[in-house]
């Protein structure tokens, strides 16, 4: 016998209903537009897909690099690809 709860899933997978209680909610009212980008970059939670496609490469890290990053969890190549990122728009907005 299957059991089925009293969630209504259609309604809480409804993007519109989801804005709305974001809208709504007084706590995220101060946040930064780009703080939910760097906090999935933080819990490991995969960003969203690039419209570039990623190509695969062998690289040699130090072992004390992979390990930070290994040791951060799941999304770590996703992590060492966004500080490579950074770093490249870094120095591109030097010249």
């Amino acid at each position: 016998m299957t059991r089925r709860g009293k969630t209504d899933f259609e309604r809480i997978d409804d993007d519109a209903e989801l804005a709305r209680q974001e809208t709504a909610d007084a706590d995220l009212q101060d946040i930064p537009a780009d703080w939910f980008a760097h906090a999935r970059l933080e819990t490991g939670i995969p960003a969203p897909p690039s419209p570039e496609n990623k190509r695969p490469v062998t690289i040699r890290l130090d072992p004390e690099v992979l390990a930070y990053f290994k040791g951060q969890g799941r999304g770590w190549q996703t992590r060492i690809n966004a500080v490579l990122k950074a770093f490249v728009a870094g120095r591109q907005s030097e010249t």
